[in-house]
């Protein structure tokens, strides 16, 4: 086993990211001729692999050292969140709201949102997780420390029974899920089974990026032998939370198949003719059974969280003193901010504050922080108009609702029949009245209620001399807010901003559930009752009936619905973008459905106009911002660097 220095293996990793420069210090002499500054002058104290891998402290370091690269899905715009997905839109010149992000007060960091207005680009590629750079992790690096560890954890002494079998398979999970994560930005990405040799050649320095299908065997693989080994819970949840375990390994399974079988790798026009230089096809013909591989792997992955690990759909039980409505909104916003609670199969242990900032609303002008641009997430109208009515269908498929309101956009007075939901006597828009549970839950609205600040429940308003906005500050560039991602006991006082941690969900039970019932519509003739029971018990905990009974019901406008596999699949989308939104699993469901063109390719984004005081001058449609998206947004660029160094890296399609 050769001897790495651990500070030269990093500087060269650090300055030279992606595969080519992160494989070995003769990369860098072959392909850039500056090795020189890395090799001079390195103390003789400097460790060594030989003391990284000494005994049990340092090599749970380093364990330590192969998650941390793992993302904090909690960053809006270093995760292809809300913004991206443009559920959510800023404002670009109020320094204020960029104080937490950037102290310049330029917004540059604002990175998915950039590429939402269509900055992406070659030369310095916004959330580069390539090379590692403008939002994005390092992943070869990544991928690289992992193969470290596998390559040297027989080496420690003091390790406690079982626990270098345990700490291999998690290292296998973080591999496989780097790996996974380069695959659904890039596609058709180079495997990295084991680091290069130090005395590898240029020909085996320069590699080709390897054909999807081959990449996600690969991954499959290395979680199928971690799955193996790793328990379905954390024996010791204290001080283990956020450590890999067989349930977690099992969900990322069920994501990769079902990418795979999705339209972006599984019948994309756009790539079904991508080579590489040496003739290889990086994508495979279309194979529709392919989703019974992947609802096979998702009801494995069910069955381990519901009877191995006691997942389930989270419900507000807490003895507060509230409304039936407020513990239904409980209910809906707790699966994700409620922490540790048994719907979250993988959830992140970093800080979620910058998120609850965004979100969060001021019930009064003179609370703390107001000057850091609190709830300037603003949802935008398409992200509002997608949740249902209260009858559980499209606004544009309920024929009562479109009776009752013909214009969405026009505005009616609440009485006390919506007291649960409008203040009463208060004017707001028709598209706030008869909603479904989900939307009072996500949605902060002029006129509606905000449950937060320590279990305290307010009327918000939105408009320019409303508390929300506060002074010189614009608050939510959109008129409406996000109260999803803001934990309830999360606290704004005159002199303090309290944020009630909580653990961010990367996968819960509800998105298997509707993974599953995506499969299942795939893979069969046409839908059937398995469809319907995951479908419906999301919709259930959501306060909805079921799709067969929503659909057939006297609202309905198009009852045949439910017997069709398209248009059943279209309704499965739906109901994936509304129980999820905000929780970046939108983005990623749009991209694999190849459905991005329809939705955000020169669409404006429209929200109400913040400037008003008024009712007749508030609630005007208005143009905020125009999204970007054509076909080769699909995948993200590689950085033109990362191919002058290496040639045999060909482009992706459109850059």
């Amino acid at each position: 086993m050769k001897k790495y220095n651990i500070t030269i293996m990093q500087s060269i990793i650090s300055r030279f990211a992606g595969r080519t420069a992160m494989f070995a210090a003769v990369a860098c002499m072959i392909l850039l001729g500056s090795c020189r500054d890395y090799l001079n002058v390195v103390p003789n104290d400097i460790p060594t692999m030989d003391h990284a891998f000494s005994n049990r402290t340092t090599a749970e370091k380093f364990l330590f050292t192969c998650y941390s690269y793992l993302p904090n899905p909690a960053e809006v715009f270093n995760n292809s969140g809300p913004a991206q997905s443009r559920e959510s839109w800023y404002h670009p010149a109020d320094g204020q709201v960029w104080f937490w992000i950037n102290s310049d007060n330029s917004g540059n960091n604002l990175y998915s949102w950039r590429i939402a207005k269509g900055e992406q680009n070659t030369n310095s590629p916004l959330l580069n997780y390539w090379d590692g750079n403008n939002g994005g992790k390092p992943l070869f690096t990544a991928i690289r420390d992992c193969n470290i560890f596998l390559e040297n954890i027989d080496r420690p002494t003091g390790l406690f029974a079982g626990e270098r079998e345990r700490w291999t398979a998690e290292v296998k999970f973080l591999k496989a899920y780097y790996h996974f994560m380069l695959l659904r930005q890039y596609g058709p990405i180079p495997i990295i089974r084991t680091n290069l040799d130090i005395a590898a050649s240029p020909e085996e320095v320069r590699v080709f990026r390897d054909p999807v299908d081959e990449v996600a065997d690969y991954i499959v693989e290395l979680l199928d032998e971690a799955a193996e080994v790793l328990p379905p819970v954390l024996t010791n949840a204290t001080e283990e939370l956020g450590r890999a375990t067989k349930t977690i390994v099992l969900a990322v399974k069920a994501q990769v198949l079902t990418l795979m079988a999705s339209k972006l790798f599984n019948d994309n026009p756009y790539v079904s003719n991508f080579t590489d230089s040496r003739g290889t096809a990086l994508f495979p013909a279309p194979d529709p059974s392919k989703w019974a591989r992947a609802a096979t792997a998702i009801k494995a992955a069910i069955d381990c969280a519901e009877l191995e690990a006691g997942c389930r759909l989270f419900k507000f039980e807490e003895g507060l003193v509230v409304s039936d409505a407020v513990k239904q909104e409980m209910s809906i916003r707790g699966a994700v901010t409620e922490r540790w609670n048994p719907e979250i199969i993988w959830g992140s242990v970093k800080s979620d504050s910058h998120l609850q900032l965004l979100g969060f609303q001021r019930f009064e002008t003179n609370e703390a922080l107001h000057a850091l641009g609190l709830a300037c997430m603003g949802a935008t109208l398409s992200a509002c108009e997608l949740f249902y009515t209260k009858n559980g269908l499209p606004i544009n498929e309920d024929r009562e609702y479109m009776q009752t309101y013909p214009d969405i956009y026009a505005t009616s007075t609440a009485t006390a029949e919506y007291a649960d939901y409008i203040r009463t006597n208060f004017t707001t828009a028709n598209l706030n009245f008869d909603r479904e549970p989900r939307y009072y839950a996500t949605i902060t609205f002029d006129g509606g209620y905000f449950f937060g600040n320590n279990n305290q429940l307010k009327s918000i308003g939105m408009k320019a001399n409303d508390p929300a906005k506060g002074t010189g500050e614009r608050g939510a560039w959109t008129g409406i807010g996000v109260k999803k991602v803001v934990n309830r006991e999360t606290v704004l006082t005159t002199s303090s901003w309290t944020p009630k941690w909580y653990s961010y969900p990367f996968i819960r039970l509800a998105d298997l559930y509707l993974l599953y019932a995506e499969a299942l519509n795939e893979s069969k003739p046409a839908p059937d009752d398995e469809v319907f029971e995951y479908i419906d018990a999301v919709r259930e905990r959501a306060g909805l009936k079921g799709v067969r009974e929503t659909w057939t019901s006297a609202a309905s406008l198009h009852p045949e619905y439910v017997t069709d596999k398209s248009r059943m699949r279209d309704i499965i989308h739906r109901e994936r973008l509304i129980e999820l939104a905000f929780e970046n699993q939108p983005y990623w469901d749009v991209i694999r459905w190849m459905e991005g063109e329809d939705r955000w390719n020169y669409k404006p984004v429209q929200g109400w106009n913040v400037y008003g005081t008024t009712a007749p001058t508030f609630y005007v449609m208005t143009t905020v911002g125009d999204s970007r998206f054509t076909y080769r947004d699909y995948f993200s660029p590689i950085s033109q660097t990362a191919i002058d160094r290496n040639p045999n890296l060909k482009q992706n399609p459109g850059w």
